[in-house]
């Protein structure tokens, strides 16, 4: 697990969903985009929840390590798909002139 801290304020996810906003991050921070992303997360209490940020040049992001959790989730779909934009948003960045 990992927390994604963004502003004055953290979010608990996991470890893959929070490496997948970092490259995100970085994408978007060398083509000049910005994005609203949906992240799936952990509330104090435990409870599944979705925490929406926006990502784009000169928004910090930074993950740091949380406690192993067993349980953690895999957030498959939400990786995909942000490994997606990702590629997309690096082959806009080749595609210029």
């Amino acid at each position: 697990m990992k927390y994604v801290v963004y502003g004055l304020t953290s979010v608990l996810t996991s470890s893959v969903a929070a490496t997948a906003v970092l490259h995100y991050a970085v994408a978007l921070g060398r083509t000049g985009g910005s994005d609203l992303v949906a992240v799936p997360a952990v509330d104090v209490a435990g409870v599944p929840i979705v925490v929406e940020i926006v990502l784009g040049p000169g928004v910090p992001v930074l993950a740091e390590p949380a406690a192993d959790d067993l349980l953690e989730p895999e957030h498959r779909a939400f990786v995909a798909d942000l490994t997606e934009r990702t590629r997309s948003a690096l082959a806009r960045r080749t595609d210029r002139p």
